[in-house]
């Protein structure tokens, strides 16, 4: 007789039998309605104008990394730096788009940009670009079971 254990669900104490595929693993409908539940409960990171992380595109997602690392890095992020940056991922980063992403993240409120001088501008996170980067690194660290450690004293922020 094969091992029923194979085909019961996978939520801890349930019994019925494996039904539904979910972030959580393969459950049962019960189990699955239960998640659904949770998952609409979860709070959704929202700028302030409605932009969610999920309504941005995979290159704005990248620039807001990128400015991240750079300002972490103790440089300025300006056009320039952005994109040195962003062609160690993407082949070649055209002028135009680079902009105009950066541009849209603007009027998005997720960025600020300041004259470094007559020709050049720097761009900065806003609180909630910062918070919807966090957001984003605690889920994708949770789902490879790895831990994010505060790195500001120990205070979270």
């Amino acid at each position: 007789m094969r091992d029923r254990r194979l085909y019961t669900c996978d939520t801890a104490g349930c019994d019925n039998l494996k039904e539904v595929f979910t972030p959580d693993g393969y459950v049962c409908h019960d189990c699955a309605d239960e998640l659904a539940i949770e998952y609409e409960a979860e709070p959704e990171l929202i700028a302030d104008g409605g932009i969610t992380w999920a309504d941005l595109t995979g290159f704005k997602r990248d620039v807001l990394e990128a400015i991240a690392q750079i300002e972490r890095d103790g440089e300025e992020p300006y056009g320039l730096a952005i994109s040195e940056y962003l062609e160690e991922q993407y082949v070649d980063v055209l002028h135009g788009r680079l902009y105009q992403n950066l541009d849209a993240l603007e009027e998005d409120s997720l960025l600020e940009r300041d004259e470094l001088d007559g020709r050049t501008n720097s761009y900065t996170l806003t609180p909630e670009a910062k918070a919807m980067l966090e957001e984003s690194t605690r889920r994708r660290a949770d789902a490879c079971g790895l831990q994010v450690i505060a790195t500001d004293g120990g205070e979270d922020t």
